[in-house]
């Protein structure tokens, strides 16, 4: 997975999909339905509301809603190749920085 992903474009196609353009020209599509019950907090839940979650839009690199949350564009990137929304846990040893000995494989 490329690393310091920049979003480009963000556009909800139905429901609470997205299609995501990134920087480097990878576009992915991603529900993001499976958030709300896997990151529970009061600002994902107020995205449950559509006029919310329509207006998603593009700042500095990332999308974020009328409502302040937004997703780390690494996080988003890591969703859309996966075609799936992850656990943290998952996100989390996905992300981490690999060993030298790793990379070398």
């Amino acid at each position: 997975m490329k690393w310091n992903n920049q979003v480009k474009s963000a556009r909800v196609l139905r429901g609470y999909e997205l299609r995501v353009a990134f920087s480097d020209g990878y576009v992915g599509t991603i529900d993001l339905v499976p958030l709300f019950d896997l990151a529970p907090g009061p600002l994902v839940q107020e995205l449950r509301d559509t006029a919310t979650f329509q207006g998603v839009r593009v700042e500095n690199g990332t999308i974020t809603f009328p409502n302040g949350y937004d997703l780390c564009p690494d996080v988003l990137r890591y969703f859309c190749e996966t075609g799936r929304v992850c656990s943290q846990g998952e996100v989390d040893r996905a992300l981490a920085p690999q060993p030298e000995s790793a990379l070398a494989r």
